[in-house]
């Protein structure tokens, strides 16, 4: 698990892997928290973003779960679009 994690929950759903990777791997990102994983009904995998104070937050949605990403940076849209290049599941 990287230091950038908080070490609150650790369980990541399939889907949000590669933006977990991306984050890692850029220095714009400061820290990223997971949130909880929730068990949803069978659909197609999504990612949304919703602007927080010090960051972003990223809804991501596999085929039966969803979870929330925080990313903390100042470089919202920049890391917007990191995130959303690393994510092969959506349209």
């Amino acid at each position: 698990m990287s230091k950038k994690i908080t070490r609150s929950h650790t369980s990541i759903i399939d889907a949000a892997k590669p933006l977990i990777k991306a984050g890692e791997k850029t220095s714009l990102v400061t820290k990223m928290s997971l949130g909880i994983i929730k068990h949803i009904g069978t659909g197609k995998p999504s990612l949304k973003f919703h602007p927080i104070t010090g960051g972003i937050k990223a809804v991501v949605r596999g085929n039966t779960t969803i979870q929330e990403l925080y990313f903390y940076t100042q470089e919202t849209d920049t890391i917007m679009k990191i995130l959303k290049d690393s994510f092969p599941l959506s349209n």
